[in-house]
């Protein structure tokens, strides 16, 4: 079995927390909110929808990660090992505090739990960071090479990938207001938040306007559309609520993640029939309105 050691060049690895320096980062490691966890095999440690509370670094062990499916069936979409780490989403600013998915351990497991307040550290640094290369410098590869680190769609990318960062994505700037997707339309593209925030909706047969979910920094969409069995076409509208920042993903090069990992596939059809489910009765609940 891979042993880990919680430390200050394991916390480094982690992009929440590459932006703080060595005494701050062991003072995440020596807070006594934090600290090494043990699970036995099958033991559940977080489940989807859950409220979050705190993140985990996998020390020993392997951990499934699962999302619910179609009928309520759930399906594994990542296996984490020794270095690897979960549960920051729900931590982050603008999202709904929730879990995406549930996690449990294979084997006997060992984790570094860090609780929501010393995760926080990470996040004002990584805020400072932005702030750096906010409005001259958008388009930094190192900061785009952050925010898709952190993203799980793009956690089987090799080391060489995330270097070549910049020669695969392209940043983008919207308007308050401004339409970024269509319904409808052919989908040549998918989008990750880097800064801001942008509405998801669809019209009703009345012409109304129907608000499914807002993305904020880190959340991506328009991925469905570039499935390889899907229609191709766009199934919402998204705006920006506000000046946004986007990273956008050409269809090609997606399709070579998605193409090499199976169970991610699974894993986004899977959220494709939950999104199909909820424009249903979205258009069904507007009705009745």
């Amino acid at each position: 079995m891979v042993t880990v050691r919680a430390s200050v060049e394991l916390l480094r690895k982690i992009p929440l927390f590459s932006s703080l320096s060595d005494s701050e980062l062991q003072r995440v490691i020596d807070s006594p909110a934090n600290g090494i966890v043990d699970f036995k095999p099958l033991q559940k440690i977080i489940e989807e929808n859950e409220a979050g509370d705190c993140m985990y670094i996998v020390l020993e062990g392997a951990m499934d990660v699962r999302i619910k499916a179609v009928g309520g069936r759930e399906i594994t979409i990542a296996t984490l090992k020794a270095g690897e780490f979960f549960g920051e989403q729900a931590l982050l600013p603008g999202t709904s505090g929730r879990r995406n998915a549930t996690v449990r351990a294979l084997q006997s497991s060992r984790l570094f739990k860090i609780s929501k307040t010393d995760a926080a550290l990470g996040m004002a640094a990584a805020d400072d960071f932005s702030a750096l290369t906010d409005s001259d410098d958008a388009s930094s590869v190192d900061r785009v090479r952050m925010m898709i680190r952190s993203v799980r769609l793009f956690r089987s990318l090799s080391g060489r990938d995330l270097e070549r960062v910049g020669d695969w994505t392209e940043v983008i700037l919207f308007e308050a207001g401004e339409i970024i997707l269509r319904e409808a339309e052919a989908g040549d593209y998918m989008y990750v938040v880097l800064d801001g925030s942008v509405e998801v909706f669809i019209m009703d047969d009345d012409g109304k306007i129907v608000v499914l979910s807002e993305l904020t920094r880190g959340h991506y969409f328009g991925e469905q559309a570039l499935l390889p069995d899907s229609t191709g076409k766009r199934n919402a509208n998204v705006r920006a609520n506000e000046k946004a920042t986007l990273v956008r993903v050409a269809k090609r090069y997606f399709q070579l993640i998605v193409t090499h990992d199976n169970k991610l596939m699974l894993a986004l059809k899977a959220v494709g029939d939950a999104q199909k489910r909820k424009i249903v009765n979205a258009i069904g609940q507007s009705t009745e309105w």
